[in-house]
């Protein structure tokens, strides 16, 4: 009796294991014809993803916003998913009619507005594409629905001149490059400041770093916080920037106090174009030269003689390897350290590679860090696997390798809805 009722209880608790399995608990079983191949999965997380058929049974607020960067006033477009809630979210009939509200108070717009101060109540994902990339692309759409399925904010922002509807260009003569974090922190305090906050506590007290007073303890400031935590994604070359500028800011304490972690998928931790194969090496420049081209008009306004010389060399480049060398005297930069002011210039490739790699910052991270790479990704693996013990010397760094999945391939379809009564015990 005792062996049946013990194989009874072992049974009931497979079960519910199963319905709460979390991310690294839960079997995971790629698709055999494209999941296990790495260019066909890393084809489909770009070309796929977005909600297709299903898109009208989403129940999301999409908002477009243009932020303007106070160093240069460079305009960086922010793609919001906002999540809302449905009649049938808060009825145990699950064959009710859906009707879209607001969180909070029913059919209040207020909720939306998330460019106002002290407005934003959720925890926010900020997400930062890839080289060539913006918030059109499979794995980021993916990533957004997964995001806001939770009850979570997705934004995606798009590194300038990068706009997946080609409407907002790059207006400066500095386009982005894999180690300038001045733009995500430019936006990571513009979205801090609409954090919900505690009655009484005003604007940077409650976690704005630069003009937070020195002796406000950390904890105190997130305490505060009524809205976030923000979780920084990042993906490939987005992926060395968020962790980069993790490492920058932790290393002077000054990481907001809203920033409750990260993850970096498909990192290379090293930047080191010159050695990229072929025929990835000529691909990747040509993808960096359209976008070029995409905002020649705003390069030809700048009319140093060396900048044009340099623009008509980077064009002419063969290879990722070569633009770079030929770009790096006229790259944006920042200092690693408060203020993290910007400056301009390498003097040359090898010089703008090492600044930029962010394997030099990954052991300073004070947050925790999930770390993804998969062993068929022909594009960074060999560079990440060179450098991966800097990630384990830091404990707040997770590291996980997985065994496919190509150049940014992880993302799944859209999970099917359980049936009815079925879910977690309350």
């Amino acid at each position: 009796q005792r062996n049946t009722t013990n194989s009874g209880n072992a049974a009931s608790i497979e079960k519910e294991e199963e319905e709460e399995e979390g991310i690294f608990s839960r079997k995971i079983s790629p698709s055999l014809f494209i999941g296990t191949r790495g260019i066909l999965s890393s084809t489909a997380a770009y070309a796929l993803g977005d909600d297709g058929p299903n898109k009208q049974q989403r129940h999301v607020k999409r908002v477009r916003e243009v932020m303007t960067m106070g160093f240069d006033g460079a305009l960086i477009v922010l793609d919001w998913e906002i999540p809302m809630k449905t009649s049938q979210q808060s009825s145990a009939n699950n064959n009710a009619t859906t009707k879209p509200m607001a969180y909070g108070k029913d059919d209040d717009d207020d909720e939306f507005d998330i460019k106002k101060a002290n407005s934003i109540t959720k925890p926010i994902v900020l997400l930062v594409h890839g080289m060539n990339n913006d918030s059109s692309f499979g794995y980021v759409r993916s990533m957004m629905r997964t995001a806001t399925e939770r009850g979570w904010i997705a934004v995606c922002m798009n590194l300038r001149g990068q706009d997946g509807m080609h409407r907002i260009g790059n207006n400066t003569p500095r386009g982005y490059n894999a180690g300038y974090t001045g733009d995500l922190r430019g936006v990571v305090q513009q979205i801090g400041k609409r954090l919900k906050r505690r009655p009484g506590v005003v604007g940077d007290n409650a976690g704005n770093n630069a003009a937070a007073p020195a002796s406000a303890p950390a904890d105190d400031a997130a305490d505060a916080l009524i809205g976030g935590p923000i979780f920084l994604l990042g993906y490939s070359l987005g992926a060395n920037i968020v962790t980069k500028y993790l490492g920058e800011e932790s290393l002077h304490s000054t990481l907001p106090p809203y920033i409750g972690g990260g993850a970096a998928m498909g990192n290379p931790l090293e930047i080191r174009s010159g050695t990229v194969a072929f025929p990835w090496n000529v691909l990747l420049g040509a993808g960096v030269k359209r976008s070029l081209l995409q905002n020649l008009r705003t390069f030809r306004r700048h009319h140093d003689p060396g900048f044009q010389s340099a623009l008509r060399t980077a064009l002419a480049a063969p290879t990722i390897g070569a633009l770079d060398h030929a770009a790096s005297p006229y790259l944006v930069r920042n200092d690693p350290f408060p203020p993290y002011a910007p400056r301009i210039g390498f003097e040359d490739g090898e010089e703008y590679w090492w600044d930029s790699s962010s394997h030099r910052y990954v052991g300073n991270v004070s947050v925790p860090l999930l770390k993804i790479s998969a062993q068929d990704d022909f594009l960074v693996f060999g560079a990440f696997r060179k450098k991966l013990n800097h990630c384990l010397e830091n404990p707040n760094v997770v590291v996980v390798k997985t065994r496919c999945g190509g150049h940014l391939g992880w993302q799944e379809s859209p999970p099917k809805p359980k049936p009815a009564g079925k879910g977690k015990r309350g």
